[in-house]
């Protein structure tokens, strides 16, 4: 169980939340990839009522995957979602048989919604692997502003006080479902409230995604963190 002592956790368990968002989905899905020969390309096989990436080639250019990894990622993507696209409920299935000691349906949504940005109700390969990208083997930028998207449920462009409280409140669900609403809501407000400080936010204010990531980038904890979730991304493709 997690006890308020745990709202003294860096700031960076709260404000990169990598290991808990796309990794654990990326995760079960390498999992699912077998040791075989590697496909010459991806499914050229008709497309009967399901979603067909694109080109492996296009891909490669909007990615920083290799070709095998990512003929790898989609031949276990294929395997659990043989039509190609994976709905919410399937989503939240995925860390639910993760995280079996909580509650991981509202996180698990959260990140859904930050994947599928257009708003179908589903992702296909194309947005699971370009977002991986980014927090696999992306830059410091591209890895801030796809968390900053994760909390900026709201999208407007700016992360105002309850955008950050419910994105907290949903990771301490994800990890112990047994928290009392009146205790969970005590340790996420402290917890807010030591993200506030540290990113030097006005109580009641709010914060651009231009100075989150600046003052993200100039937290050396969190940069260092950034690198410990880059190498534990990285590793996943190779599983």
């Amino acid at each position: 169980m997690i006890s308020s002592a745990s709202c003294t956790r860096p700031l960076q368990q709260a404000l990169v939340p990598l290991a808990v968002s796309v990794p654990p989905a990326a995760l079960f899905i390498s999992g699912k990839a077998g040791k075989g020969a590697m496909e010459e390309e991806l499914d050229t096989q008709p497309a009967l009522e399901r979603q067909r990436p694109p080109s492996i080639d296009y891909l490669f250019q909007v990615t920083n995957f290799t070709k095998p990894e990512i003929q790898r990622l989609y031949r276990s993507f294929k395997e659990l979602w043989p039509n190609g696209t994976v709905a919410l409920e399937q989503f939240q299935a995925i860390y639910a048989s993760i995280f079996p000691n909580g509650n991981s349906k509202n996180y698990a949504e959260l990140v859904f919604r930050n994947i599928d940005q257009s708003g179908s109700g589903a992702i296909t390969f194309l947005n699971f692997i370009t977002n991986f990208s980014k927090i696999a083997k992306g830059s410091v930028e591209e890895k801030l502003d796809w968390i900053f998207g994760l909390y900026d449920t709201n999208r407007t462009g700016f992360l105002a006080h309850n955008e950050i409280f419910n994105v907290v409140k949903s990771m301490y669900q994800l990890v112990d479902a047994s928290l009392k609403p009146a205790v969970l809501s005590t340790i996420c407000r402290k917890h807010v409230k030591i993200v506030f400080k540290t990113l030097n936010i006005a109580n009641g204010g709010r914060i651009t995604k231009e100075e989150f990531v600046s003052r993200c980038r100039a937290d050396t904890e969190i940069m260092k963190t950034m690198e410990l979730f880059g190498s534990f991304s990285r590793g996943l493709v190779v599983l």
